[in-house]
């Protein structure tokens, strides 16, 4: 682990002088997981509206490499399908990873609609208690108007924006503080109308602003390292120390929204 921290001066009283300069670094690597207690909990991987099997190959090798028990969550129609029903198809997966790897726990990674389903599965049917942390790849929170290109399916009328269940879902932000979650978009989504519908109102929001759509968020090195980072509880770390920079410097340089948020987060919006 490399720390390297400015520290502000003493003021000769136990004080320290918060005009001067501050700034914190932290630089988690490889090696500080192997000091750190982390707990690893297998991966569930939900694909999104009619993404074949292998569009997930590349995510889920990454995270086998770095030590993850990985499924997926294997949905009819290419989830296009009820989402209700999907999700609680998703509910005896995520049994059956627990069995099969005898955890306690399950973490989940939803890729677009796969997160909608996942969440459905989270706040209406109780998956919470089942699941230790999720990430939200390119989903529409609050509904997408490209559904209206599926509208023959009962998924891509269900995401609609006001349509009834995407209302049902968001109606009681209380059910998503239950578990913390992490939203990951890209400012160049061109699925992702309207633009805010991939801010979670719970847990931390991400955004990628260098140019990749919608279905490349899936093979993202950057996105694949700060959901790691989630999984092993470093991310809370080095967000919390980004938003003690930013009161100190009072620059800017790292934006940080206060929302309805899980206890004890914070909804960080990165800009990197």
């Amino acid at each position: 682990m490399r720390w390297s921290r400015e520290k502000t001066a003493s003021n000769g009283d136990g004080e320290y002088d918060f005009d001067q300069k501050f700034e914190d670094e932290i630089n988690l690597t490889g090696k500080a997981r192997e000091f750190a207690a982390i707990e690893r909990f297998p991966v569930i991987y939900v694909p999104g509206y009619g993404a074949p099997p292998f569009h997930s190959r590349y995510l889920r090798s990454r995270l086998e490499v770095e030590g993850f028990d990985v499924a997926e969550a294997e949905l009819p129609h290419f989830q296009t399908g009820d989402i209700p029903r999907s999700a609680a198809i998703l509910a005896v997966e995520v049994q059956k990873t627990r069995y099969q790897f005898d955890a306690e726990k399950v973490n989940l990674v939803g890729h677009s609609l796969g997160g909608i389903i996942a969440r459905y599965y989270l706040q209406q049917l109780g998956g919470w208690k089942y699941v230790n942390k999720v990430v939200y790849l390119a989903t529409p929170h609050k509904g997408v108007y490209w559904a209206f290109l599926g509208l023959m399916t009962k998924a891509g009328r269900q995401i609609l924006p006001n349509s009834k269940l995407m209302k049902e879902m968001n109606s009681n932000p209380s059910r998503c503080r239950k578990i913390k979650c992490l939203s990951i978009i890209s400012n160049f989504d061109e699925m992702m109308l309207p633009r805010d519908s991939g801010i979670l109102d719970c847990g931390y929001n991400k955004s990628v602003n260098w140019p990749v759509g919608h279905w490349g968020l899936v093979f993202s090195n950057k996105a694949i390292g700060w959901m790691v980072d989630f999984f092993d509880g470093l991310f809370d770390i080095r967000e919390g120390f980004a938003s003690v920079t930013e009161e100190r410097r009072g620059d800017g340089s790292c934006r940080v929204t206060q929302g309805n948020q899980s206890p004890g987060l914070e909804t960080a919006v990165g800009t990197g």
